[in-house]
């Protein structure tokens, strides 16, 4: 997973407002179509997490995640949130839930 140069300061920024030593963390989080990725600002990595660093940030990367997170980056959207760009394709619910897949 690449980090761009945005999203590196915004990450930047948002941690300096959080406890020292946070770090931002995606993992997959299991919903009603199956899992997906997740982020959030966490104490600190879990054990078997990935790091990607880049101009000082740390990122880490939960190992069930990894792969799916190969061919992305990690970016900023227009109104400056933290977004995956690249990700495979999912294929959704179907519409047999509320999730709006």
């Amino acid at each position: 997973m690449q980090i761009t140069d945005p999203a590196v300061e915004k990450l930047k920024e948002i941690l300096a407002e959080e406890k020292k030593g946070s770090c931002l963390r995606i993992f997959m989080q299991a919903g009603c179509c199956g899992s997906s990725l997740a982020m959030d600002i966490a104490d600190k990595p879990e054990k078997g997490d990935v790091e990607i660093a880049k101009d000082g940030l740390k990122v880490y990367v939960a190992k069930d995640a990894e792969a799916q997170l190969a061919n992305a980056s990690l970016d900023c959207d227009k109104a400056g949130g933290i977004i995956i760009k690249g990700l495979p394709k999912a294929g959704g619910c179907g519409g047999g839930c509320d999730c709006g897949h």
